[in-house]
């Protein structure tokens, strides 16, 4: 079952700034849902948590100094 919600939603939820789903959106990293007649669109909660992966595997140390922080 899909749980849509919006970019704003989201981003509160998660953590992070809305321009960077905007950046995944126009990568096409993440589909774009709209209600006919109204202006929000919405994001798939569980397309967008399955595009989030980790970085390296948890045994090796990540260097902050390579990522914005």
């Amino acid at each position: 079952m899909s749980y849509f919600i919006t970019i704003q939603k989201l981003a509160d939820d998660v953590g992070v700034d809305t321009s960077y789903i905007r950046t995944m959106i126009r990568n096409k990293d993440l589909t774009v849902y709209k209600k006919d007649g109204y202006k929000r669109i919405y994001i798939d909660l569980e397309e967008f948590n399955s595009t989030i992966k980790p970085i390296h595997a948890v045994e090796e140390k990540i260097n902050l100094d390579d990522y914005l922080v």
